[in-house]
């Protein structure tokens, strides 16, 4: 027998697989997956809403760690501009890859075969899901140019009263001067 690494327990066992069926790995692994998938229940969510936001390095450049696939994953989508919360690990769990790495995490680990499916992703719900990104990019964009009006507005007020103003001093100060005009 040789030596066997546990992904889960990170140790290294002598006495080879036999660790995995252990209530010590078990326990771990129930750990580890429970707390990926708060992230993936998360990431399910917004498959009916997805959510457009106004980039921000601070919380748009998460990664997030794919325990069966061993790799670091964006948790979100961005162009620099815009960010679609959860839309990196959504792609991310609905490849192929992924889905490979994901029955190879399962067969070498022994996971409860049964919560398999709740880390997967179809490619049909991704579909579903990039339609539902595109009505929220347009739903943001119509929000924007609103705000934008919004703000054209405010400007044009604020410089109409600074000429009022500026008249109103002019006339006070130099009224030889307004009269001429």
């Amino acid at each position: 027998m040789g030596a066997f690494y546990c992904s889960v327990c990170k140790q290294t066992f002598f006495a080879g697989k036999s660790h995995i069926f252990g209530k010590k790995h078990q326990d771990k692994l129930k750990i580890v997956l429970t707390k990926f998938l708060d992230k993936v229940k998360e990431a399910r969510r917004m498959l009916k809403s997805p959510a457009v936001e106004k980039y921000d390095v601070t919380e748009h450049e998460l990664n997030l760690w794919c325990y069966c696939c061993g790799a670091e994953v964006q948790k979100h989508i961005t162009n620099g501009n815009l960010t679609v919360l959860c839309g990196g690990l959504l792609e991310h769990m609905a490849s192929p890859e992924h889905r490979k790495q994901t029955d190879r995490f399962w067969w070498e680990t022994k996971a409860d075969s049964k919560l398999k499916e709740k880390f997967l992703f179809s490619e049909e719900e991704m579909d579903r899901f990039k339609t539902e990104v595109a009505k929220a990019l347009e739903s943001y964009e119509e929000k924007e140019d609103e705000f934008i009006k919004q703000q054209a507005s405010y400007i044009r007020e604020v410089e109409q009263r600074r000429q009022e103003v500026m008249q109103s001093i002019l006339e006070v100060c130099f009224p030889r001067m307004h009269q001429n005009t």
